[in-house]
């Protein structure tokens, strides 16, 4: 029996043996914090839950695979926009 424990949020894809053409390239597993899940589910208001998932190229135990990291979809912070000092009447500028 494995001691493996996995990080939350992460998960693995290792290349598939394919038996047929319409067998996947890779499968593997991703474990959620229950957390992470309860509040995707609660801040959505659709149907559909968007997440990111990251991947890196590695090598583990000898064998290729992809990393994966599952994280909220990355938001644009809303550029600040200027605030205005003062309310000037233009008409009162000597220049």
């Amino acid at each position: 029996m494995s001691n493996f424990i996995p990080r939350p949020n992460t998960g693995t894809l290792w290349p598939n043996r394919k038996v047929s053409q319409n067998h996947p390239d890779v499968r593997g597993d991703v474990f959620l914090d229950r957390a992470f899940l309860e509040g995707l589910l609660r801040n959505t208001g659709d149907d559909l839950v968007k997440i990111q998932v990251s991947g890196w190229n590695k090598v583990l135990a000898g064998k290729e695979c992809l990393s994966l990291q599952v994280s909220e979809p990355y938001v644009k912070p809303e550029e600040a926009r200027p605030q205005h000092l003062s309310s000037v009447d233009e008409s009162d500028v000597p220049f």
